[in-house]
């Protein structure tokens, strides 16, 4: 039976693999074939991730995307260790609630940090001749937060909004080799920062908005995970610069 999705021989860097989304991720890329490369702050938890990835071919390095300046140096390590990439996703990222009041640019830099600034200088490392596959493919995990606001999620939905403009301009800078560049754009998703959410806010108006507009259900990670894979894989190869909702009807309603 041909799978359209068969990513069996492709080597791909994933970002924040310790995470929900970023950890499905990791287990369906190898499902699918795939040589998983997988990166993320807690050593442990890398490691159980790491064990849990089917098939072999794969490899883990603790990175901390706050240090910006380090990320080339890492990229190249990986790089000279691995081979030659054909995808990354970049599942890295973090979603803090701050009131306008207490928003400072401290706060705000370090957003950032995780959520696009880490992003860009990867993808502009690992583009770089030798070290990624003409024709090949990158996402990275926006949210509805892009195009939605927010009561205290003014930083949070400026980097997504930031991520997805940057995605655009990206595929222009990577045209000449067929780079693809795209995002996923979920909604809730139920992850563990999802379950800390719904126990500390639990009776919040937004709650219920989201029980009533999210109609479809909360998200499951290997639904995100899936249309990640798909992404990367040969099934998409003229899908570009574009931003795939996966919200379960919040954006219609």
């Amino acid at each position: 039976m041909i799978n359209p999705m068969d990513l069996t021989g492709k080597r791909i860097l994933v970002t924040g693999a310790t995470g929900g989304i970023g950890e499905q991720t990791a287990l369906v890329l190898s499902r699918l074939g795939a040589k998983v490369v997988i990166s993320g702050r807690n050593e442990e938890k890398l490691r159980q991730v790491y064990e849990m990835l089917e098939g072999e071919g794969h490899a883990q390095y603790v990175m901390d995307l706050d240090d910006t300046d380090a990320l080339e140096s890492s990229i190249r390590r990986i790089v000279e260790e691995q081979g030659v990439f054909h995808g990354f996703c970049h599942c890295a990222g973090i979603a803090p609630m701050r009131p306008l009041r207490m928003t400072k640019t401290e706060n705000m830099i370090h957003v950032m940090n995780a959520n696009l600034f880490s992003f860009v200088e990867i993808v502009r490392c690992i583009t770089k001749k030798g070290c990624f596959a003409d024709g090949g493919s990158i996402v990275a995990v926006s949210s509805t937060a892009s195009i939605h606001g927010k009561q205290s999620k003014v930083t949070y939905s400026a980097s997504k909004a930031a991520l997805d403009g940057a995605v655009r301009c990206l595929v222009c800078d990577l045209k000449k080799k067929k780079i693809r560049v795209n995002t996923v754009m979920p909604c809730w998703v139920s992850t563990r920062m999802y379950d800390i959410y719904m126990d500390k806010y639990s009776e919040a108006f937004e709650v219920q908005e989201i029980k009533e507009k999210q109609y479809m259900g909360v998200t499951k990670p290997v639904e995100v995970a899936n249309t990640i894979a798909f992404l990367l894989s040969d099934a998409a190869t003229t899908i570009t610069g574009t931003s795939i909702l996966i919200d379960g009807g919040m954006s219609q309603g």
